[in-house]
Parts: structure tokens; C-alpha cells; sequence
């Protein structure tokens, strides 16, 4: 049964009737059986081994924090390098300072996020969403917001998490297309930039390029570079 993307219930089989996002097939795993030995095949002579003494198991080593288990900053299961409600970083331990990242850090970075017709027009012709259900805002006001600190976060808030990224997208009349934590700007050493995608549902792009940039991979942004993600909005990045 194809399902939402937003995990909207549908009851369209193609586009989700209250989101518009073209609905995603689940292929269900083959059934144990059909993984084995076929009918055809003659079964294997059974070899007598000779006894062992049973042999203790090796020692288990500590990795830090369980994969799969909770994060340390609001307890929801882990799924990648980020968690998807505070945007904890695993890899690093790094907590998201409530300020905006790293205290102390201020890089000479801005960007400018808007809705670009020319992408939505993209999202539309590829079939990613149904322009009956998810039309181009009427009037969006380009926004700039400084990036300061370690970290930005790209996404929508969560009322129940307590939780506002520092580049909302969410809200009335917001892009629906956009996961609760689509990607994270990430400060590093020199006053440059790297993007990090931690899995979204509908990707991120840059540049106008037609692959989407690889989940939990650090991409080198340069000034004047483009971001596109969601049904239509692009953040564009300028230093200085």
C-alpha cells in the first residue's frame, strides 16, 4: 500500500490527498522460504564433526552510546548521525546550544532563503508533487538569517520537542515538502561551511544539480551557492 512520505493517511493511490507529495511504494521483504534451497534441490549428506570444547565468547566492546539507542538530549531512538528531533550529533557528542551552536563562534556568513519558481516548476515536471494539491506560494518575502555558531539547522519545529531550527521552514504557508531535520549547516575552521543531509525524506540539492547530495556526507559550500530543498524553496548562501 503506497504511503505518504509525511506519513499523511491517504486515501489517493497516487498523490497524497492532503499533502500533494506523490505517494512512496512499500516492497515488502520475500518470505523466508523463498530464500532457502528450492524443491529441485537435492538435500546436502549430513557430515559427522568431530566434539570441540566449547569456547567462551569473544569480549564485547563499548562504543559509547548503543546504535539504535536513545539520544541524550530528548531520548528519541537514533536512526543516523542525527538525531531527528534536537539535532544531536552522534558522531561528535556535540549538543545544539540552545543560542544557536557553539558559543563563542561567529563566521562572516548569511543566507538568504526564499521560494524560486523555477524549482518548483523542476519539482512539478519530475513528478514529485502535484501542483493540484501543493501550489507556489502566492507572496514569500526573502528572509536572511546569520549563520552564527557551530551549527544550523534547516527544518521545522516541534512544539511537543521544544525544538525551532535556526532556518524554519515549517509553519502556516510553509513548504511542505520539508523534513523535521532536512539538513545542518556546520561550521568549521577557517570561516568556511559544509552541508550534511541526515536523510530527508525529499533530499537536497545544490546548484541546480540533478542528484541529491549523499545522507550524513559533509559537502564544502562556497559563497553564492544554492541550496534546494523541499517543493520550492532555495537558500543562498553569501559571505561577508
Amino acid at each position: 500500500m503506497p504511503s505518504c512520505p509525511s506519513g499523511h493517511h491517504s486515501t489517493a493511490t497516487d498523490f497524497c490527498d492532503i499533502c500533494g507529495l506523490r505517494l512512496q511504494a512499500y516492497e515488502p521483504a520475500p518470505p523466508a522460504w523463498s530464500q532457502g534451497p528450492s524443491a529441485h534441490t537435492p538435500p546436502t549428506a549430513h557430515v559427522p564433526r568431530p566434539n570441540r570444547p566449547p569456547q567462551a565468547p569473544p569480549p564485547r566492546r563499548s562504543s559509547g552510546a548503543p546504535r539504535g539507542g536513545p539520544c541524550p538530549e530528548c531520548s528519541t531512538p537514533r536512526t543516523g548521525r542525527f538525531c531527528e528531533e534536537c539535532g544531536y550529533d552522534f558522531a561528535s557528542h556535540q549538543r545544539r546550544d540552545p543560542g544557536g551552536g557553539a558559543p563563542g563562534i561567529r563566521v562572516g556568513w548569511r543566507a538568504t532563503v526564499t521560494a524560486d519558481p523555477a524549482y518548483y516548476q523542476y519539482m512539478v515536471n519530475q513528478g514529485m508533487l502535484d501542483p493540484a494539491r501543493i501550489a507556489f506560494p502566492a507572496a514569500v518575502q526573502p528572509r536572511r538569517v546569520d549563520l552564527t555558531g557551530g551549527r544550523v539547522h534547516i527544518g521545522r519545529a516541534s512544539a511537543t520537542r521544544g525544538f525551532t531550527p535556526e532556518i524554519d521552514l515549517g509553519g502556516p504557508g510553509g513548504d511542505p515538502a520539508i523534513s523535521h531535520i532536512h539538513a545542518i549547516l556546520i561550521a568549521r575552521p577557517g570561516g568556511t561551511w559544509v552541508l550534511v543531509d541526515p536523510g530527508s525524506t525529499n533530499g537536497t540539492t545544490i546548484n541546480g544539480t540533478d542528484n541529491p547530495v549523499a545522507p550524513n556526507v559533509e559537502v564544502p559550500l562556497n559563497d553564492n551557492d544554492r541550496i534546494y530543498v523541499g517543493a520550492w524553496t532555495v537558500i543562498i548562501l553569501q559571505k561577508g
